[in-house]
């Protein structure tokens, strides 16, 4: 009997037991629902707020559009097109955090790219007194057209979204976080007829950084050389490196770009050793020695003089040190094309020198191999002295020459150069050897990690 009494008390613990279990994993499951469902409430509401916010800057950037082609003002048009910039910025953000991996919004983000930065051309040409083409109005009336439409678009996919009849999330079928396809709904079929619209989007050439022609730029120096093969980038790079090419093996290539290349790569005395050839013209487009620096015993002028001689030996002649940095025992030193002392800054070239050895452990050419090109540099229109009358009297001028210097929109520009301090600070002050506008100023941040321009 006791025997009996003992195993039924067994039994009963056992029951419980497995009872608690059950009640706590149904309470576990049942709170696990309830923070999952509330999770994707929370996710819900941020997508619905960035999709709604982001119909709200489109609608202003209609209306700020329409406001344009009535402008007749510089100071109206660029307080128009400076609101435009930043609705277009916002609306662009807004876009970024909705989920829309799964579909390709290119166009529509080029579209916010460009509209902000063309009314600000527009805005700048007309203060610089340039005036704003037939063409250019074309292309603002254009880009209202497209406003209006994409605008309308979304108003749409707004009204579905308020009456429920389609969500961003969707929480049948274990699907939470997904793109939803709700009651006869589907988000991202919406999305990607947005995207549609945008297929007869005009190409916009203009003075900007999105400008269409940057994405398209093609390298004149690349395009007119002949393309060598694999086996002949391998002996390029190896005749750059002389003895640390040895064992270089090949790693990747890259194409449908600007710059198509050949790597090749070589892994000894704990380094790595990486170069770049380009197929067209065997150039070096980069090459990068990762050696370990533990200690600095070389100057940074040395350092500079030895990445000079480098550049000289490759046949890289004429080259002119601008600024360097330091870091990890490395001086990464740039040099600019000069072409009859007129120093072309769009043709760039990095060199990094180690500065326990002095060996040079590192070069990119890309800016050069990009631009460069012998420039038919006509005699500037007004004289230093003139030019020098477009300068703030603050500044203390201490040095001055010619430069040619890239725009946003990659456009040269031929300047005077001005180099000076003020409030114990040195600037460098740019001004249009053409026409004496004043193109840009730099501060220049000295200290002992390098010497940079901002």
């Amino acid at each position: 009997m006791e025997k009996t009494a003992s195993i039924n008390r067994i039994h009963i613990l056992t029951y419980g037991v497995l009872i608690a279990a059950f009640i706590a994993a149904f309470v576990w499951g049942f709170l696990s629902n309830k923070r999952a469902d509330a999770l994707e409430v929370t996710v819900e509401n941020q997508y619905n707020r960035a999709f709604h916010e982001m119909v709200d800057y489109i609608d202003s950037i209609d209306t700020q559009l329409t406001k344009a082609q009535l402008a007749n003002s510089p100071a109206q048009l660029a307080t128009i097109s400076n609101d435009i910039f930043q609705q277009a910025a916002e609306a662009k953000s807004c876009l970024g955090q909705l989920p829309t991996s799964e579909i390709q919004l290119d166009n529509t983000a080029k579209f916010l790219s460009q509209v902000g930065d063309y009314t600000y051309v527009l805005s700048q040409n007309m203060i610089n007194g340039t005036g704003i083409s037939d063409e250019e109005y074309k292309n603002l009336v254009s880009l209202n057209e497209y406003a209006s439409s994409l605008k309308n678009s979304l108003s749409d996919i707004q009204s579905d979204i308020y009456s429920g009849d389609i969500k961003f999330t969707d929480n049948s079928d274990n699907k939470k976080g997904n793109v939803a396809e709700a009651a006869g709904g589907d988000i991202l079929a919406d999305l990607e007829n947005v995207e549609k619209s945008f297929d007869d989007y005009p190409s916009l050439i203009y003075d900007g950084p999105f400008s269409e022609h940057i994405e398209n730029q093609q390298s004149v120096m690349l395009q007119s050389a002949k393309e060598i093969s694999r086996e002949q980038a391998l002996e390029k790079a190896k005749e750059f490196l002389g003895d640390r090419g040895e064992g270089l093996e090949f790693s990747n290539e890259t194409s449908n770009t600007a710059a198509d290349s050949y790597t090749f790569v070589k892994n000894a005395d704990g380094s790595r050793i990486a170069v770049s050839i380009t197929k067209r013209g065997g150039y070096v487009l980069y090459f990068l020695d990762s050696v370990l620096v533990t200690e600095e015993k070389i100057e940074v002028n040395d350092a500079i003089e030895r990445a000079r001689s480098f550049l000289k030996e490759h046949g890289y002649s004429d080259m002119e040190d601008s600024y360097y940095e330091k870091t990890n025992g490395i001086a990464t030193v740039n040099f600019a094309y000069s072409q009859n002392g007129t120093v072309c800054y769009s043709d760039l070239i990095k060199v990094r020198v180690a500065l326990d050895t002095g060996d040079i452990v590192g070069m990119e050419s890309k800016g050069y191999l990009m631009n460069h090109r012998v420039r038919n540099l006509s005699a500037p229109s007004i004289t230093r002295e003139q030019a020098q009358g477009y300068v703030s009297t603050n500044l203390v001028v201490t040095s001055t020459k010619l430069a040619v210097i890239p725009k946003d929109s990659l456009k040269e520009v031929l300047c005077y150069e001005f180099k000076g301090t003020f409030n114990d600070k040195n600037f460098i002050v740019y001004i249009n050897a053409e026409n004496g506008r004043e193109e840009n100023i730099l501060l220049l941040i000295e200290s002992e990690t390098g010497i940079l321009t901002i």
